[in-house]
């Protein structure tokens, strides 16, 4: 792991363990992660920071997969308003405490300011870079590819179908109106998506260069869903 993410407190195979400590969903930020986390949770879904050696029961991984590029664009935005337009924070990279954090140079931006600076720089290093920039939009694979391997794996596919097939798995039905933070009440968050969207509409070869980054999950999709 990159450690700088390190620092910021993220961590590998957090997650829930089913009630008799079988099977384990791995969260996966911008899946639902917190949607599922809260649903399953009603169902007596224990919420664990890591799987480990003591769990030797765990024997079904639970992944729940979303369409790359969809996934990308929600991500991306989330990591722009907290880490780019939003610099100052518990998140930040830069520290309230930090004597530098009053700085005119770290002020906070809005999204219509980022846009409107947005350039040739700019897109060259997010595109150049993709998905490393946190674990908004890390590959899917990588929160799973090496957490217990041999164990089977249960594919879901975040779509309109989610919720149905989803759930007899966990234990029933969703809690009404359980909220699905996809980050659609933040003004800024949503202008930021909808400029990426725009943009990757707009540009081809932009599109392709963030297929291509994920081309392991695409491969990962088609073999369990065939899409």
């Amino acid at each position: 792991m990159n450690p700088a993410l390190k620092d910021r407190g993220y961590g590998e195979f957090s997650g829930l363990l089913s009630p008799g400590k079988t099977k384990f969903i791995v969260n996966i930020p911008k899946n639902a992660s917190s949607y599922i986390h809260n649903w399953a949770k009603e169902y007596g879904w224990l919420t664990t920071a890591l799987i480990n050696d003591d769990w030797n029961a765990v024997n079904q991984i639970t992944v729940v997969l979303r369409d790359p590029v969809e996934r990308w664009i929600s991500g991306m935005a989330q990591y722009l308003k907290t880490y780019v337009l939003c610099p100052v924070g518990v998140n930040g990279p830069i520290y309230p405490d930090s004597p530098w954090a009053n700085s005119e140079g770290n002020a906070a931006l809005s999204a219509q300011e980022f846009i409107d600076l947005y350039n040739l720089s700019t897109e060259r290093l997010i595109f150049d870079n993709v998905y490393r920039f946190d674990d908004h939009v890390w590959p899917q694979y990588a929160f799973f590819y090496n957490l217990r391997p041999y164990a089977e794996r249960k594919y879901f596919f975040l779509d309109q179908n989610f919720d149905k097939n989803f759930s007899p798995y966990v234990g029933g039905l969703p809690i009404p109106d359980l909220d699905r933070n996809e980050g659609a009440a933040d003004p800024d968050t949503k202008t930021l998506q909808m400029f990426l969207k725009n943009l990757l509409d707009s540009r081809p070869d932009l599109l392709v260069r963030v297929k291509d980054a994920y081309k392991e999950d695409y491969a990962l999709i088609k073999q369990a869903f065939n899409k």
